[in-house]
Parts: structure tokens; C-alpha cells; sequence
């Protein structure tokens, strides 16, 4: 059971409590096997009352060394109970009526469940052996023969030396193999407080009522994400919003993909002849190959390999809490956020629609139904009844008719296409991200709605990223709302506006015609006199020995948070009216 940890044949998650194990073992001590309790194994110890007898007889008299050998006389130790006493062959014999020890019982379960050890009568080779019992022990034998040894074992870290040591000492000993090959060791569910959740404490959160108030996946979900490898789970009710946002996210990216898949078309049901196969049994690997796509499509298609080469990594390593971020951070931020957003325009029919066009939905209609539809498998051990719901509905309408009978959970994991992952592609649609999100923050700090259109300029030394820029052109101006868009102009240098930066790339955001410059510039003004008095203010608390020492702790930071962040506005604005008055 030592070797077996140490050459690794058996690891534990998080790796530090393979020194608590190793310490347990190698100094091991002897231990009480009997319990006075109602529940357990019998001992399978039995006495004779002829020799108990005889040794009370001894022990009246002075005992010799012989004689105290004899005191152990008509104890037997059988797995049945004896016709006589194999000693003075009385037949006045009686089973001890304590049990084994709870964890020794328990070290048998990883092969005890499986009807071991089986017993003789249901051998084959026993003539008299009923045929009913004998076909329920082949198959208890071949499922043993499947299940044993198993891949991974869930448990908490006080019962490492009570439950796991001992389940692997007795696999070895009955099986002559190791019982599993991983030991996950989960960590304590505490309140906000970090008290251990009890009901004698009255601190619990009932799972009833959060699946009633969130939702079950939800539930799932949040727990998986705030859970790191064998840490303790600091729990509050409102930690599940996090997971009740994300299916709502979800639930309505689906319903838009659902909308929008125009499936009809791919099912054929306004031709005459019908097609033989819709999006369901569309090659992705053979379309990628054929078709030559536009950015978004290839963007998307690699974000989502380079994602399972994560999430897979995450999951081999039982990083749960690492897993669901990798997903949460995939589905919210690059397929709900930026990509149905780039296919929104190629989806919503338009009059001018060209051929060219038309081709380019339909290949966004493929990546969009595949995408989505492996994301719902990446998803479905983590949220298993949205993603079940979704998928149904995507499986039915995209050419599995009659509706299937199997469920997503029999589905296949997503196999990694290597040839999909585009490092180019992800770099290009990352300038461009990062520039749209400058826009729409510019707009923002200017109190300019999001549908505003504005000139903006991109100005960078990279030759590069210009090229890249140009390149990206078209969803710059088409996400961000640009009237018009300028790369590499220097013209901005004279033109009033603010600028950011994203990346190496400066962003200009002309303001003339937009709004009152010289107002903005007093509006602000008036702003900045007003946060100087705040920060100074809280500088002057924060000052006070008095405050510090009589004031609670969280006061005392949530001050220091305020004049942070006022400072750092105070720089902002300032920024802002240099740039207004160039």
C-alpha cells in the first residue's frame, strides 16, 4: 500500500496529502477492531464454555507459563460457526456478540459490493447449485472483473487513514491489485464566516431552497466554480447568482442560435425533394477543409479547440473550479459576447443580400450549430438539465427526425481538431476586440449612447498591426457603430476628441459636432473641484490616529478603496479636459 503511493501507481488531488497518507502508514499502530454497537460485521470469534471453565480454574491458582497457554484455549476463530470445540470437543459453543469496527467493514466495499466473497453453493461446479444463482454470480464476477479496480475515489481528508489506507491495504490483500488509481480529497463547506456548516449550529444552506430560488444547474454550477482542488468552500446564498446568470446567458445565446439556424431551409421542407442530411450530420472537418471562411468563423472554430485543450488539461487534473471558469469564460465573453454579435449581421436577412452573401450565412449557420452544440457537451456534466433542454430542441430541428430517444449524456466528449486551432486568426480578432472595447468605453466616459455613430482613428508605429487593422476593418466599424473609421491618419493630431490605448495602438475619438466642448470642458471642471474635496477629505480621515484606532477594520479599508479610486478619477478626468483643449 506504501509502494503503491510512492511509484505513483496511486496519486492523490491536491498532492500534499500524500505525505499525510505516507505518514499514517509507516507509523502505523495496532487498533481495536471490536465495537459494541448494533449495525457491522459479527466478530467471527466463538468460545467454548468447557475450556473457559477450565482456564477460571487456573487462574485460582498460581499460573505457570503453561498455564496461562492454556487460558487461550477455546477461543476459535472461524468463519463459521464449529460442530465442537477442536480442544476438549464440547459442543457448548457461542458466537461474541460484538462487531468489527465500522472502517474495517468499510475497507472491503470497492469489491464486497460485487457479492465477494462468492460464495461456494453458487459456484458452477457444485451439481446442486441453483441455475438462477449460479447465472447472478457469473454475472456479479464479470461486473466485479469490470468495475475493479475503479479510476477515482471522492472523500474528505480526516478519513485518508480510516476509510482510504484501509481500502487500499485490502485490495492488495484480497484482490492483489490496487482498489483505484485516484484519490480526489475534497475540501469543508463553511458559511461566509468560515464556520463549518452544521445543523446543530444553525448555519446550513439547504439545497432545496436554492434549487427552488436558482435552479438546479445553477446550484451545480456555482458550487463547481467557487470550489478549488481541496479547499474549503466559503458559501453565502447570493454566491448563486453567478450560476443562475450564467444559464440564463445560455439559455437566451440558444434561443437566438435557435431562431436564427433557419432550419427549414436545412431540412428541406421547402423543396421538393428533401435533403438527405441537415446540420446535425454536417463533416466539420470536411467543410473546414472545403470552405474558405471568413475571420469570425475561423476565429471562433479555434478559440473553441484551444478552450477544450484547457478545459480537458483542467479536468484530467480534477481542477473543477478551473474547468468551469475555462467554460463560463468561452461561452459568456467569446460566443455569447463577440461572436453571435459578428454573426448577428450575416443571420438578420436584409434586401441586400447578395450571392456571395448567402453563401457566407450559410456557412456562418454551420460553425454557429456546431459550436454551440459541442459547447452544449462541454457543458452537460457541469449543467446537465439547460444543456439537455437546449440540445434536444437543437438535435430535432436540425434533422433528427422523429425526436431522438437518446439523451446528450450518451453523446460522445468533443475530439481536439488541431487543424482548427488558428493562432493567427485568435490574434487578429483579439486587436479587434480590444479596439472596439476602447470605442464603446470612450463613448461611455463621454455619456454617448452605444448606438451613436462617431469617427474614430487608429493610429500605431507597428506595421503589422496596422495591416492587421486594416484587415479587421469591417467589424470595427460594424460592433463599435463608426461613421467613419481612419488608419494610420495623422490628421487626429488637430482634431478635439480623447484617446485610449489598446495594445500598441492608440484609439482617437473625434468629439466635434458631437457635443459642446467648451461646456464638457466647465462640466468637468466642476466634477474635478468636487471629487478634490472628497479625496481630500478622506485623506484627512484616513489621517486621524484616532479614526484608524477606534474606527472597524472594514470602515478603515472601504475608506482606503474610496480615496484609490478617487484619485484614479481625478487622473482620468484630467486627461480628458488636456485632450479636449489641444
Amino acid at each position: 500500500a506504501i509502494k503503491a503511493v510512492k511509484d505513483g501507481t496511486i496519486k492523490f488531488y491536491p498532492k500534499r496529502w500524500t505525505k499525510v497518507y505516507l505518514n499514517w502508514m509507516e507509523n502505523i499502530r495496532d487498533w481495536c477492531i471490536s465495537r459494541q454497537i448494533w449495525w457491522g460485521h459479527r466478530l467471527p470469534v466463538y468460545y467454548c464454555k468447557s475450556c473457559q471453565l477450565s482456564a477460571v480454574s487456573c487462574q485460582q491458582k498460581a499460573e505457570s507459563r503453561e498455564q496461562k497457554a492454556e487460558n487461550k484455549k477455546g477461543i476459535i476463530v472461524s468463519k463459521t460457526k464449529p460442530d465442537k470445540c477442536p480442544i476438549c470437543g464440547s459442543v457448548d459453543i457461542y458466537q461474541d456478540e460484538d462487531v468489527l469496527d465500522t472502517w474495517f467493514s468499510s475497507w472491503l466495499w470497492p469489491f464486497a459490493t460485487f457479492g465477494w466473497p462468492f460464495q461456494p453453493s453458487a459456484v458452477s461446479h457444485q451439481p446442486s447449485a441453483d441455475n438462477k444463482q449460479k447465472a447472478e454470480s457469473r454475472k456479479l464476477k464479470a461486473e466485479l472483473g469490470y468495475f475493479y479496480p475503479t479510476s477515482v475515489l471522492i472523500t474528505a481528508p480526516e478519513i485518508i487513514f480510516f476509510w482510504v489506507a484501509r481500502m487500499i491495504m485490502a485490495g492488495f490483500e484480497f484482490m492483489g491489485k490496487e482498489p483505484f488509481r485516484d484519490v480526489y480529497i475534497h475540501g469543508t463547506v463553511r458559511d461566509i464566516e468560515g464556520k463549518k456548516m452544521s445543523k446543530s449550529l444553525g448555519n446550513i444552506i439547504d439545497p432545496l431552497d436554492i434549487i427552488a430560488q436558482y435552479g438546479t444547474d445553477a446550484l451545480r454550477f456555482s458550487l463547481m466554480s467557487l470550489t478549488s482542488v481541496g479547499q474549503d468552500v466559503y458559501l453565502s446564498e447570493q454566491k448563486f447568482e453567478l450560476g443562475r446568470n450564467f444559464a440564463n446567458k445560455l439559455w437566451n445565446a440558444s434561443r437566438f442560435s435557435l431562431m436564427n439556424l433557419d432550419l427549414k431551409a436545412w431540412l428541406g421542407q421547402e423543396e421538393a425533394q428533401p435533403r438527405p442530411s441537415g446540420l446535425l450530420n454536417t463533416d466539420l472537418c470536411l467543410f473546414f477543409k472545403k470552405e474558405k471562411l471568413e475571420l469570425p468563423e475561423r476565429w471562433i472554430l479555434s478559440r473553441f479547440y484551444s478552450m477544450l485543450q484547457s478545459l480537458n488539461k483542467a479536468l484530467d487534473s480534477y481542477n473543477f473550479n478551473q474547468a468551469s471558469g475555462i467554460l463560463y469564460e468561452f461561452t459568456w465573453h467569446e460566443f455569447c459576447d463577440w461572436y453571435l454579435e459578428l454573426a448577428k449581421p450575416v443571420l438578420v436577412d436584409s434586401p441586400q443580400l447578395t450571392v456571395h452573401s448567402k453563401k457566407q450565412k450559410e456557412n456562418t449557420q454551420i460553425v454557429l450549430y456546431k459550436v454551440l452544440e459541442k459547447t452544449l457537451r462541454c457543458l452537460h456534466p457541469f449543467m446537465p438539465f439547460i444543456t439537455e433542454e437546449i440540445w434536444q430542441k437543437l438535435i430535432v430541428g436540425a434533422g433528427s427526425e422523429p425526436a431522438p430517444t437518446e439523451s446528450i449524456m450518451t453523446q460522445p466528449w468533443p475530439h481536439i481538431q488541431k487543424q482548427m486551432i488558428d493562432k493567427k486568426a485568435e490574434g487578429a480578432m483579439r486587436i479587434a476586440i480590444e479596439v472596439i472595447t476602447a470605442i464603446r468605453n470612450l463613448k461611455a466616459q463621454m455619456k454617448l449612447t452605444s448606438a451613436q455613430s462617431v469617427k474614430v482613428s487608429l493610429l500605431t508605429k507597428d506595421k503589422k498591426s496596422k495591416k492587421i487593422l486594416e484587415q479587421v476593418s469591417k467589424y470595427i466599424i460594424s460592433l463599435a457603430k463608426l461613421e467613419e473609421l481612419n488608419i494610420g491618419s495623422e490628421d487626429i493630431l488637430h482634431k478635439k476628441g480623447i484617446s485610449a490605448i489598446a495594445g500598441n495602438i492608440q484609439v482617437f475619438l473625434e468629439l466635434e459636432g458631437l457635443i459642446d466642448i467648451e461646456k464638457e470642458i466647465e462640466k468637468l471642471n466642476k466634477e474635478i473641484e468636487g471629487l478634490h474635496k472628497d479625496v481630500k477629505a478622506k485623506e484627512t480621515r484616513l489621517g486621524n490616529k484616532e479614526f484608524i484606532k477606534k474606527a472597524p477594520l472594514e470602515i478603515v479599508e472601504k475608506e482606503k478603496e474610496l480615496l484609490a479610486a478617487g484619485k484614479e478619477k481625478l487622473t482620468h478626468l484630467n486627461k480628458i479636459i488636456h485632450e479636449l483643449k489641444k
